[in-house]
């Protein structure tokens, strides 16, 4: 009988390895086609002669929908299991990028990218619903910091790839072409697994009254908000990193093989650090402090930026932003997923989710406006002061609930 347990045991291990690969080829390769565009759909959008403003406008568009579905997302994920989910977002992928191929033009651009991140909402919080049930502890801190490396694979490899095909096949039309081929192995990923990682047959008591449910997580966990907090700093850094950014570098007149590389550069910082996240904080002597580090890593790496056009400079900035966004992510994940009872998982994510998208929706309005009347300069140096400033409210909410 005990054999037949540890054998039975050993598959299922087996089974959640398997799936834990699919979802992070899976996810590593959604990442990979959103950096890929933001790289693309920028210098597109200046092709079509757009400004400063409706730039803006266009780099938001992926989050205003999900701003809004980001909390009906989590009770569809609680409610369905988040196999079922993933597989939903990744299709969603597939359709639009082929909007972004299919639909030339501002029209065409505003209405993938609005398809893709509401695809990509459903895939991140029933991906990391999935991931919070294979452990917790310090091993949760591993699984998140591969699944966050993968992630990040997907970022440094997506600008590389779009100012390479930018240069070299066809401009921005053709780095559309090739991340619509590339969602789909995001899907094909998906259709590997078949194994349920987390709950379908949680009972939320109704569809309005989960998501009433979710805002109260607001209001009674600290960890929750914490780790919104730094959630929301670090959507702040890469929005103002990485919307504008390859715009600041094309005004410095480089080439687009060198603002893909500029731009990958955060991403390697963030992959390189991921996987020692528990060594990290055991360093640091705990989550949160490791966790204030971040900010004034970021803070600094945005602060910076503007005041120089010098290559090996930006390159040290955007790695100071790549290392706090790298140790962020993974840990505000595992502080908001300790924070909660395990069916309550699926909205807290979706609620840090929905903030998150509210900031990436915001930076780059903000630094749009602050850009056109005031410059580079002027903008990123502002960030980098937001930045400061959610450092101030993380110390104070720490002191506030004697968290160390």
């Amino acid at each position: 009988m005990q054999e037949g347990g540890e054998q039975q045991k050993g598959r299922h291990q087996k089974e959640a390895r398997k799936a834990f690969t699919c979802i992070c080829l899976s996810l590593g390769t959604a990442f990979l086609v959103q950096t890929m565009l933001l790289v693309a759909v920028p210098l597109e959008a200046i092709e079509l002669g757009a400004t400063p403003l409706i730039l803006g406008l266009i780099v938001s568009a992926p989050y205003v929908l999900p701003l809004l579905l980001a909390l009906p997302f989590g009770s569809l994920v609680a409610r369905l299991g988040s196999p079922r989910t993933l597989q939903m977002g990744a299709v969603g992928m597939v359709i639009g990028t082929g909007l972004l191929v299919l639909a030339p033009g501002f029209g065409g651009l505003i209405a993938g990218q609005m398809v893709i991140g509401l695809a990509q909402l459903m895939m991140i919080i029933s991906a990391q619903t999935a991931i919070t049930y294979l452990g917790q502890g310090t091993a949760l801190e591993k699984y998140f910091g591969w699944y966050t490396m993968y992630l990040s694979i997907g970022q440094m490899l997506g600008p590389l790839l779009a100012g390479w095909i930018v240069d070299h096949r066809g401009g921005p039309s053709a780095a559309f072409d090739a991340a619509f081929i590339a969602s789909f192995v995001a899907l094909v990923s998906l259709m590997m697994s078949n194994r349920r990682t987390s709950s379908s047959d949680q009972q939320g008591g109704g569809f309005f009254i989960s998501v009433v449910q979710q805002w109260q997580l607001l209001k009674t966990s600290p960890g929750v908000k914490l780790s919104l907090v730094i959630s929301l700093a670090a959507m702040l850094a890469l929005g103002a990193h990485g919307s504008y950014f390859p715009v600041y570098l094309e005004s410095l007149a480089l080439s687009g093989t060198t603002i893909g590389l500029l731009v990958s550069l955060r991403a390697l910082a963030s992959m390189a650090v991921r996987p020692f996240t528990s060594a990290i904080v055991g360093l640091l002597h705990g989550r949160y402090a490791t966790m204030s580090m971040t900010l004034i890593l970021m803070a600094l790496g945005l602060m910076l930026v503007g005041v120089t056009g010098n290559v090996y400079w930006l390159c040290l900035f955007s790695i100071l932003v790549g290392l706090g966004v790298g140790l962020s992510q993974p840990l505000s994940m595992v502080v908001i997923a300790e924070s909660v009872p395990e069916h309550r998982r699926a909205h807290a994510l979706a609620v840090r989710l929905m903030a998150n998208r509210a900031m990436q929706f915001a930076a780059p309005l903000l630094l749009g406006m602050m850009t056109q009347f005031g410059g580079f300069t002027l903008a990123y140096f502002a960030c980098g002061v937001l930045l400061l400033l959610h450092w101030l409210l993380f110390q104070r909410l720490r002191r506030q609930h004697a968290i160390q």
